[in-house]
């Protein structure tokens, strides 16, 4: 991968695909813009100066093995997103990584997933928490927030330090779970632990405004 750097083993996005960014209008004077799902339903805000990436931009590079974590057949939505000054998608995720990084995502639970999905399934669905949890010094637990809103919507903020060879990276990540367990939709943010205190204010901005409108 890019310069040498680790990337945190993360399940893939299966059954996902990136669709086209449907932007609003950005904030007036705020500094931020809003991108939301193509059904409407789903929105978050970042900085202006963010790079998005949308299916093209994906695709294009598709053989990077990072990449391999956004394509995939099909599905709802997903949309990557970099502060770096020199934006790639081999940023997000990269526990190296010194500026603010991520993906949302929304995706259908497969049948067979709908069987046993919990909120426990929920809290390890980007990288397995509870199992590194087991190994001393892996992952440090720094809030863990529980969610609950209207319609039956259900789930959790986490933020963890997780050491990843010898770096140590903050994944900022909140998850939610639909009223039927049928539809989960997922924020993930992070970069290297010190980034992640220098940009502390933004990323909770950013999360913060993570919105979903049940139907």
């Amino acid at each position: 991968m890019a310069r040498g750097t680790h990337h945190l083993s993360v399940k893939p996005l299966g059954g996902v695909a990136v669709a086209a960014l449907t932007f609003l209008m950005a904030c007036q004077g705020s500094g931020f813009a809003y991108v939301q799902s193509p059904a409407r339903d789903t929105f978050f805000k970042v900085p202006q100066g963010w790079e998005l990436f949308d299916e093209q931009d994906l695709q294009g590079n598709s053989q990077k093995p990072s990449f391999a974590l956004f394509q995939t057949d099909s599905g709802p939505w997903t949309v990557a997103f970099d502060a770096a000054p020199d934006p790639s998608v081999d940023n997000i995720l990269d526990a190296a990584s010194m500026h603010p990084a991520g993906y949302a995502l929304v995706r259908e639970l497969t049948a067979d997933e709908r069987d046993t999905y919990s909120l426990v399934s929920l809290r390890n669905e980007v990288i397995p928490i509870d199992r590194l949890t087991e190994t001393d010094g892996a992952i440090r637990a720094i809030s863990d927030e529980d969610i609950s809103q209207g319609g039956g919507l259900r789930g959790s903020r986490l933020v963890n330090e997780l050491k990843v060879g010898d770096e140590y990276y903050t994944i900022d990540q909140t998850g939610i779970l639909d009223r039927e367990a049928g539809k989960i939709y997922l924020l993930v943010i992070g970069c290297k632990a010190e980034c992640y205190e220098d940009n502390k204010g933004v990323i909770e901005e950013v999360a913060d405004s993570w919105t979903i409108k049940e139907s």
